[in-house]
């Protein structure tokens, strides 16, 4: 009985990398999602807003800029 496939193929991604944008909570030090994606390719040159959230964790209204994003998948 075999319980692992023996081929070694791996489909290989094509197309745009679509990253979701998180700021960590000034409070808690935790990592919140935006609510936010962007193509990971266009992130560098993106211009952000100062944009508000209100942060799951604390409860509070935060703002964050660029330098504060981390991009997941």
């Amino acid at each position: 009985m075999k319980f692992f496939a023996t081929s070694s193929t791996r489909k290989v991604k094509t197309g745009p990398v679509i990253k979701r944008l998180l700021v960590r909570c000034p409070s808690t030090a935790k990592l919140t999602a935006t609510g936010q994606t962007i193509e990971e390719q266009l992130w560098t040159a993106a211009k952000v807003k100062t944009p508000k959230f209100t942060c799951p964790h604390c409860r509070q209204v935060h703002t964050w800029t660029k330098k504060d994003v981390v991009l997941a998948r």
